[in-house]
């Protein structure tokens, strides 16, 4: 999935080129009347990730790098469907993803030839943030358009780990432990926010916007996201290059998890 990711990028550059030379300069602010229209976006989201894992009064941090995250990833889909009619409307952000890594390492027993310890894993995360909002157009101008949003976003974060232990004796005796131990942590938080555009000028180049903030039950868990960038309009839809960030925390009953996932985003879409 990874050179889908990548053709997906290369893609959506080439379309941005070839659209350069459009003759006419297209407005990149929306229409609000009482027609119905309808946007949809697949996205390439390549984020960098931080995640802190608190028990009791102890914690522990790690750090993934954008390249990291980019060589493990398997399975992705990045989606948002938006609908308006007149000043109302609807919209869905999917983002899906799975990480995966493995290592192992032998240990012998005193030298070559005695006996040997092998212990290996295989570790996979799985991780689905559904945002679902209903909008409101607050401000509509040729210079600036602007929604409120309210809405809910549903977080679930799985892990499962596959670890095999392999001990050889000295005398070609063999004995093998397999575990699969898997984790699941899921949150759903009301979020409320806005989302829209600022036009550059009178061109077809605009700056997109997007934040929101949610609170759910109890003290730990919460959710945030933010967006800003640049973007070009066409005759088809439009091409926008700009930086994400994400965070949310999950709570549990043995422990609190705060994941941050922030990187840059290209995005292609479609109005129809």
């Amino acid at each position: 999935m990874k050179f889908h990711i990548q053709s997906f990028l290369v893609t959506s550059l080439a379309l941005a080129l070839i659209s350069v030379g459009q003759a006419q300069t297209v407005n990149p602010m929306p229409t609000v009347n009482d027609n119905w229209r309808f946007a949809g976006t697949i996205s390439g989201w390549v984020p960098a990730s931080w995640v802190t894992t608190s028990v009791g009064k102890y914690s522990a941090t790690s750090d993934t790098s954008m390249n990291q995250n980019l060589n493990n990833t398997g399975s992705v889909g990045m989606f948002t469907l938006e609908a308006h009619k007149g000043n109302w409307g609807l919209m869905g952000d999917l983002v899906y993803w799975q990480f995966s890594g493995s290592g192992g390492a032998t240990y012998y027993t005193r030298r070559p030839g005695d006996g040997s310890l092998y212990g290996g894993y295989n570790a996979q995360q799985t991780q689905t943030m559904l945002t679902m909002a209903g909008t409101y157009t607050v401000l509509s101008t040729p210079s600036v358009y602007l929604d409120g949003l309210l809405g809910a976003r549903y977080i679930s974060s799985t892990t499962t780990l596959t670890s095999n232990f392999i001990v050889d004796s000295a005398g070609g005796r063999t004995a093998t432990a397999t575990n699969y131990p898997s984790y699941t942590n899921q949150t759903t938080d009301p979020v409320i926010g806005f989302k829209g555009r600022a036009r550059i000028m009178d061109s077809s180049w605009f700056i997109p916007y997007y934040a929101d903030a949610g609170k759910g039950p109890g003290s730990n868990n919460g959710t945030w996201q933010a967006l800003i960038g640049v973007g070009d309009a066409f005759s088809w839809g439009d091409i926008t290059l700009a930086y994400r960030a994400m965070g949310f925390h999950l709570k549990a009953t043995n422990g609190n998890t705060n994941y941050t996932n922030a990187g840059p985003q290209l995005s292609a879409t479609i109005n129809f």
